[in-house]
């Protein structure tokens, strides 16, 4: 298993709560390769884009640690 797709599975099962999601989000920014970074950017957007009003904090945690 790649770090992204762990990834994947550690945000979907802590989306419920919007602190925990960034936290885990930062984290993930740091482990990932530069290379699933970009995959990792799209998927978050992709999948929690519609849903979550704390987005905009998510994607600038993606922006800034690019």
């Amino acid at each position: 298993m790649t770090m992204l797709e762990y990834t994947k599975i550690i945000l979907e099962k802590v989306s419920f709560d919007p602190r925990i999601f960034r936290k885990e989000l930062k984290k993930a920014v740091n482990y990932v390769s530069k290379e699933e970074y970009g995959h990792l950017k799209s998927w978050v957007k992709q999948k929690f884009g519609a849903k979550r009003k704390q987005n905009s904090v998510s994607y600038k945690v993606l922006e800034v640690s690019t």
